[in-house]
């Protein structure tokens, strides 16, 4: 598809108009030095991605979404190995000292991300920084590749959370970041637990094999059990911080994932008294050995079974707004939606 000069002939992408998303023809023009070009394999839609659909977050007209992306390099730097990789959409400066010291997540000097403001996955062509792709182990589908982004977060968040094999760890919201947060979290604690609103959340987190609870039982259970680490990955309107701090273990951490739109208030004198670590986790950054995206693609090769239970949907890049009305209905029983640009 690329000749010399780094272009490709036409190609589709699904951008962000006034009242939605519109499938159009482009060209990619040339390619950036030391950026990628991409085949786009797979890519999921994010809760991000629905706040954008519904207008709750000011819409980036005229680029695509799609931050939860794999797919094969078609064009590029020399030496890059013919595999799949799964493609961090965080864009940094690589100069600044949060770049310096391995806090890329915090870097504020790189620009929009890819998806989330730059041109994403939601093609048929991307390009990315060639620093940003993360090689997939041998025999991990593209669909189970694109949850890398996605389970990176948990990778951090549960590393802020310094789990260790003695804890108990409660993760409140079954979506997508909280069954990849108990997924990590399981193989690192003694007893972990999670909350599902709906019956099909339920059913992804028993193959996980965690213990599953109703909504309403996680203040209940964790008086009963206090846990020393809760994850919260709900976030939106709801009062799950206060129920956090009010359950974990007096000198707990709780750990926000979630990203809220219009949070209630919390106990912070409870938070004082029991002297609980309140650690807001963002994106991902540098690991103690490697990048945690790095850390995350890796782990799709361990745990292929369990993600698969995630992957819900799929559907070709022509039918991207049937994606995005079924991502947001949760009666269809979706999880993750993904994309397939290169199927019809």
């Amino acid at each position: 598809m690329a000749d010399s000069a780094g272009t490709v002939g036409p190609m589709r992408r699904a951008v962000w108009t006034k009242t939605g998303l519109e499938l159009v023809d482009d060209d990619a023009g040339a390619l950036e030095p030391g950026w990628v070009r991409l085949r786009v394999e797979a890519c999921g839609i994010c809760g991000s991605d629905l706040h954008f659909w519904h207008g709750h977050l000011r819409r980036p007209l005229d680029t695509s979404p799609g931050h939860e992306l794999a797919g094969t390099v078609i064009d590029g730097p020399a030496g890059l190995a013919d595999v799949r990789y799964a493609v961090s959409p965080n864009v940094v400066c690589g100069t600044c000292e949060f770049c310096r010291t391995g806090r890329t997540n915090l870097c504020g000097k790189g620009g929009p991300g890819l998806g989330l403001g730059r041109n994403g996955g939601l093609a048929d062509v991307v390009d990315a920084p060639a620093a940003n792709l993360a090689p997939i182990p041998d025999g991990v589908d593209a669909v189970t590749a694109s949850l890398t982004e996605p389970l990176a977060v948990a990778v951090r968040g549960v590393g802020l959370a310094n789990v260790t094999p003695d804890n108990t760890v409660l993760v409140l919201g079954a979506g997508t970041i909280g069954l990849c947060a108990a997924l990590v979290a399981r193989d690192r604690a003694a007893r972990v637990a999670i909350t599902a609103r709906h019956p099909h959340q339920r059913a992804a987190a028993e193959q996980l094999g965690v213990m599953v609870l109703g909504e309403d039982e996680a203040v209940s259970w964790g008086k009963e059990h206090r846990p020393d680490v809760v994850v919260e990955s709900v976030g939106g309107s709801a009062d799950t911080i206060d129920d956090a701090l009010r359950v974990v273990r007096r000198g707990g951490r709780v750990v926000v994932l979630g990203s809220f739109s219009a949070p209630k208030p919390i106990d912070l004198q409870r938070m004082m008294m029991k002297e609980v670590a309140l650690l807001g986790s963002f994106c991902y950054g540098g690991g103690e050995r490697e990048p945690e995206f790095t850390t995350a693609a890796r782990l799709t090769g361990r745990w292929r079974d369990e993600l698969d239970a995630l992957t819900t949907h799929q559907f070709p890049l022509d039918d991207v707004t049937q994606a995005f009305t079924t991502a947001d209905d949760k009666s269809t029983g979706a999880i993750k939606v993904t994309l397939l640009p290169g199927r019809s």
